[in-house]
């Protein structure tokens, strides 16, 4: 939660319409390009997508010594939360639980995304050891029929292994008496998937997680597109999670659908119906040290290997973005390098526009009118 002073210093910044005067409220970390997936939504590893990596491919994982010095500089800067995902699997850096302590070690609070595959008896142990705040396991599947549908050519006992890596990971908190890390269990709806919206409940009970996220399946660049929902199963789904909020309030599972409601009716191009603000709350570094501005923009704001964090996040081309983003000529014109289809980062988009469209007239440097 920032203070009032975060938040204060955040809209100083909107108004000037380029400079932050705070640092990220979060981060996101690619900390490798390796996998033992293709999940149909991934751009790197997916048969269909298979996009080229950005920054410099022949580097596979982030540097420990780079990561370090992004911590101190994050730390410094105020950021309180850093999320560890990849280009790949996290959990395929050789050096993994050494990065989640180093990033406890400067006050960050740690997420780690993981497809839970590799969830075993020392991974499991060294995870609780590292003192993670949340593990994230992507299941795109709630049966093992599912999962063979939406992951084709991939072996359908991976299903079981990640639901076994979910319960070894409860009991391993209650013997070690934690209750850290808090685990989610993040499923995105596909054609194969979206009539079983109850049958995410009892996978929650049976892997006893208290947590479930969900989200539309994104199709970049046009690819995958036969696992889109069409309209009308959008709202077909969006009637029957309407009806699962009470069933898990009762049970006490949290979830987030009614952040899944506004991402289907607010539609596909939130980008036309208000400003992205991204680029003050929130910065991506890959494996190579390329610092991008959200999870699926590809526009370089800088190398870490050449610049500060520091120096890169009030640099000349992280302003410019922000410029852009303010107005809706300038998201049309960066279209290519940003897939904007369900935006990532909606909620906070959308947290930050209900507070600044009041205050957006006294822009610095004006912009067209949002609708």
């Amino acid at each position: 939660m920032a203070s009032l002073l975060e938040k204060g210093k955040l809209l100083k910044g909107l108004l000037t319409g380029e400079r932050a005067y705070v640092g990220p409220f979060y981060a996101t970390v690619d900390v490798t390009r390796r996998c033992n997936l293709r999940c149909p939504g991934c751009p790197y590893h997916s048969i269909e997508t298979n996009l080229p990596l950005p920054g410099e491919k022949a580097m596979l994982d982030i540097s420990f010594d780079l990561f370090k010095r992004l911590c101190n500089e994050l730390r410094a800067m105020g950021t309180r939360s850093l999320i560890i995902t990849a280009e790949g699997e996290p959990l395929l850096h050789p050096l993994i639980f050494e990065i989640i302590s180093k990033a406890k070690e400067n006050g960050l609070k740690v997420t780690l995304f993981t497809n839970g595959t590799f969830l075993d008896e020392v991974r499991v142990r060294a995870l609780i050891d590292s003192r993670l705040d949340l593990l994230r396991v992507s299941l795109w599947g709630s049966t093992p029929e599912e999962y063979a549908k939406t992951y084709p050519g991939t072996d359908p006992a991976n299903f079981n292994k990640v639901i076994e890596g979910m319960k070894l990971m409860v009991s391993n908190k209650a013997a070690r008496g934690t209750s850290f890390p808090f685990i989610q269990l993040y499923q995105p709806f596909t054609r194969y998937s979206f009539e079983s919206a109850e049958d995410r409940v009892s996978l929650a009970l049976t892997t006893r997680c208290r947590d479930l996220s969900f989200s539309p399946f994104v199709s970049l660049q046009g690819k995958s597109t036969g696992l889109v929902l069409t309209p009308d199963e959008e709202r077909q789904l969006s009637f029957s999670l309407s009806g699962l909020r009470k069933r898990l309030k009762s049970l006490s599972i949290s979830h987030n659908i009614n952040e899944t409601l506004l991402y289907y009716r607010m539609g596909k191009a939130m980008w036309e119906r208000q400003p992205c603000y991204i680029g003050w709350l929130h910065a991506r570094v890959t494996a190579d040290g390329t610092v991008l501005p959200c999870v699926r923009c590809n526009l370089s704001m800088g190398h870490l290997e050449e610049n500060g964090f520091h120096e890169i996040w009030n640099g000349v081309e992280y302003r410019n973005f922000r410029r852009q983003t303010l107005t809706r000529e300038g998201l049309i014109s960066i279209g290519k390098e940003c897939d904007c289809i369900f935006c990532c980062h909606l909620r906070d988009n959308v947290r930050v526009h209900r507070l600044f469209k009041w205050f957006s007239p006294f822009l610095l440097h004006p912009k067209k009118n949002w609708s």
